[in-house]
């Protein structure tokens, strides 16, 4: 839940021939600025199109990659009507934390962060991690990345050109367009988004969506969906390779779809009305049937997400970022909403590097009293156990 107040209510896998090489020297080219906590020993598993990079312990996971890969390469290759001109690098991580610590990318990865596709290098670097649909997802998601950047010629050498290729385009053009073409154009979430943007009387013109208000992820993807749907996916790709002309995507549209953004925006809209209207109307706002617990006027646009309400019905305990400086850990009474105290405060604990706010609410114990949560400290996750009454830490274990 996005916002500042908690509420209470409530193919058949391709054939492919591997062979595994020792990889030291292939990753050596690779940035030295990242905190490391493991030495990653990688190696390479081959296939048709991809070079995969694991190590040993996640062979297996990267043979399971391996499939996954080649059958998006399948896919997109059709798609896009391309073949990319280089053997494609994937660099596999066994989780979330050790994703982290890579050195392929020199900016720091939060949580948030599922994998990542360079515009100039076109490595895809991802933890395999989670249910194996996540992983599929998000492979999907990046690959899409690669071939935006090789159709559009997006490089190095065309950046320093002053031609930026893909990178010229809108994060909801592109992002939206991996969402739909890794996700479909049916997904939960991005309904629950249109839905009430309806309800509320907010959906965005197309030439809006730059606003970071609309969460370019969903609203690309609902817009690509609509696309996709009236003028057919083979035309998408027209419009990736005439959107980074001069005119942008508003000369794309015109000139492949033969319609402006105006008139685009409006079609757009009318169907989005007709599919989630009808849901709008028949369901209630929560301000409806439930009360607010907590609330903080001046936290406007911030987290607090993740509610645990503990076994006695007492206390709340959620993940916020109202401190600014990092998402900690706040426990509350239930009833009046007051917050009683500040669990954690990862800003200026040098002992964790996170909390795992996005993978885990965490856990009350049966007597009210101990809350546990998961963490990274020195890299590796563990379970922080604490004393809710006084947010003493208790005991911490390895997992």
């Amino acid at each position: 839940m996005k916002g500042t107040s908690l509420l209470t209510g409530a193919l058949a896998a391709a054939l492919i021939a591997v062979a595994a090489a020792p990889a030291a020297a292939q990753m050596g080219y690779f940035g030295q600025n990242k905190v490391q906590y493991q030495n990653f020993k990688f190696q390479v598993l081959k296939t048709q199109h991809f070079d995969i990079y694991y190590y040993e312990q996640e062979a297996d996971a990267a043979r399971m990659a391996a499939r996954m890969a080649e059958r998006w390469y399948e896919r997109l290759s059709t798609i896009f009507n391309h073949q990319l001109r280089t053997r494609q690098v994937v660099v596999l991580y066994g989780s979330g934390a050790q994703f982290r610590q890579t050195n392929v990318v020199e900016e720091d990865l939060g949580e948030g962060t599922g994998g990542v596709t360079e515009a100039y290098k076109r490595r895809i670097v991802l933890p395999f991690a989670g249910p194996i649909q996540a992983t599929d997802h998000v492979l999907g998601h990046e690959l899409v990345h690669a071939f935006q950047y090789d159709v559009t010629n997006t490089n190095a050498s065309s950046a320093a050109a002053g031609q930026g290729g893909a990178m010229s385009l809108p994060l909801w053009f592109i992002e939206g367009m991996a969402e739909y073409f890794s996700l479909g154009p049916d997904d939960p979430n991005t309904a629950m988004w249109m839905r009430e943007a309806i309800r509320r009387d907010r959906f965005p013109t197309i030439d809006k969506l730059d606003n970071p208000k609309y969460f370019p992820y969903r609203y690309g993807q609902a817009l690509w969906a609509f696309i996709g749907g009236k003028y057919g996916d083979r035309m998408i790709p027209s419009l990736l390779r005439a959107g980074i002309g001069r005119d942008g995507y508003k000369g794309a549209f015109q000139r492949v779809l033969g319609v402006s953004t105006k008139e685009l925006s409006q079609q757009w809209h009318d169907a989005t009305v007709a599919a989630y209207r009808p849901v709008a109307e028949a369901t209630k706002m929560p301000s409806a049937f439930a009360r607010a617990v907590v609330v903080d006027p001046s936290h406007k646009g911030g987290l607090n997400v993740s509610p645990e309400l503990s076994p006695d019905g007492s206390k709340i305990v959620f993940f916020s970022s109202r401190d600014l400086f990092s998402i900690d850990l706040y426990v509350a009474d239930a009833n009046t909403g007051k917050v009683i105290r500040k669990i954690t405060d990862t800003a200026t604990n040098p002992h964790l590097e996170s909390i795992e706010f996005i993978e885990s609410a965490g856990a009350w114990s049966h007597d009210s009293r101990r809350f546990a949560y998961p963490a990274l400290s020195g890299g590796h996750p563990v379970l922080e156990i604490v004393d809710v009454e006084n947010g003493h830490k208790e005991r911490e274990v390895d997992v």
